[in-house]
């Protein structure tokens, strides 16, 4: 088969065009991994409604704003 130029430039835009869209996928898909990530680590306080984040896995955090001890919201994931 023999390539002609056209061809060549066709080939390139489209395989251009795909690496676009997978890159773009990937990212999309990193990205809502780490607000998930973040999502779940975020507590509001109960007391003072001040909203952090802990990396702790206990089932309750002390908010560093007031101190009082707050319950993790268990196991959802938002939609």
């Amino acid at each position: 088969m023999d390539l002609t130029l056209a061809d060549f430039v066709l080939f390139l835009l489209l395989g251009s065009f795909g690496l676009i869209v997978f890159f773009t996928v990937i990212s999309r898909m990193n990205r809502n991994g780490s607000e998930c990530r973040s999502i779940s680590r975020r507590v509001i306080c109960r007391l003072c409604l001040h909203a952090f984040e802990t990396s702790s896995r206990e089932k309750t955090v002390d908010c560093p704003h007031c101190g009082v001890a707050n319950e993790r919201r268990g196991g959802h994931r938002p939609g």
